[in-house]
């Protein structure tokens, strides 16, 4: 059976561009804020401020009252903001490589 794949592709500016960010209330969740007013939601979690990035795909976040935040992988958001609603980001899966053929 031939099959139809539909992609749409969404182009989300660096995060080192952006103009703002905040923390949800339970601090899993970073958003960052940019000049378009796209907003985008990463996963994060808490670490010491003396923590540093790994690599170039980490981020670390301080807040004004010190607390700090790192969002491990820049390249996976979780959520776009549209003006009213989250949506959820579902990265395309690697195609499954049949060696048999």
């Amino acid at each position: 059976m031939n099959e139809l794949i539909i992609t749409i592709m969404l182009v989300i500016p660096s995060p080192h561009k952006l103009v703002n960010w905040s923390v949800n209330q339970i601090p899993t969740q970073i958003q960052i804020i940019h000049e378009t007013g796209l907003e985008v939601s990463y996963n994060a979690a808490p670490v010491s401020c003396s923590f540093k990035p790994r690599h170039d795909k980490e981020m670390v976040f301080r807040s004004p009252n010190n607390r700090c935040y790192s969002v491990y992988d820049l390249s996976s958001p979780r959520f776009v903001r549209h003006p009213d609603y989250w949506y959820k980001v579902e990265l395309p899966k690697p195609p499954l490589v049949n060696l048999g053929e």
